[in-house]
């Protein structure tokens, strides 16, 4: 018998964490892969076939035998159904897991080099100290401008509701800091938006139409 540690995504097989050969190794690891799960910043949306909400598990599974009986789970809204088998497989035990989110910044390769936020934080944190040095954070629909006469940096999120959930969580990184040089704008107004359009040309060279996309939709 071959027992699996997996990953599913959106309740779809995505990946295998471990294979072993018993039920009581299978187990020992799978609780082990959840004690590591320590995330800085979550992913919550994935872009394939269009942009849609995530939601990740981690879940022991075993070969399907005719003896072997399923799940009784509750949904969200609190109904109970029978866990259908996941392919060939019965799931034992599952759980919800977290995957870091990764970035494309402006000038960096968007499939070979995509940082955590802990780049986005150095760049931020970039001269926040220095005197008379400000810096506004703004949302343009999925992209976050953190930007000042000095420096230039573009976050480019999968949508709007990611690029203002990641200007929110620097905020709040900041105000924890007691950094006042940064001036965190929210949202871009339709007027505002001219403007930094504007900017983003000036210091990308893209053409209007790839800057006011509003997602990476492909």
């Amino acid at each position: 018998m071959v027992y699996r540690v997996i990953l599913t995504t959106n309740g779809v097989y995505s990946k295998t964490l471990h294979k072993c050969l018993t039920r009581d190794t299978a187990f020992i690891n799978y609780h082990k892969l959840k004690e590591k799960n320590t995330i800085l910043y979550p992913r919550k949306f994935i872009n394939t076939n269009g942009i849609k909400p995530v939601e990740y598990q981690i879940c022991v599974t075993k070969v399907t035998e005719p003896t072997d009986v399923a799940r009784t789970l509750r949904d969200k809204y609190g109904k109970v159904y029978t866990e259908p088998a996941l392919g060939d497989w019965t799931i034992l035990d599952s759980d919800d897991y977290q995957v870091e989110e990764t970035f494309w910044i402006y000038g960096l390769n968007p499939k070979g080099n995509r940082p955590d936020i802990s780049e986005v934080i150095k760049r931020l944190m970039v001269g926040a100290y220095a005197k008379n040095m400000v810096k506004q954070v703004i949302v343009v629909y999925n992209k976050l401008i953190i930007y000042n006469e000095d420096q230039f940096d573009m976050i480019i999120c999968k949508n709007l509701e990611d690029a203002q959930r990641l200007h929110h969580t620097l905020a709040k990184i900041a105000r924890k800091q007691k950094i006042k040089s940064l001036m965190f704008m929210g949202t871009a107004s339709k007027a505002t938006n001219s403007v930094m359009y504007d900017l983003i040309h000036e210091k990308t060279k893209w053409s209007y139409i790839k800057i006011r996309r509003t997602s990476t939709r492909p």
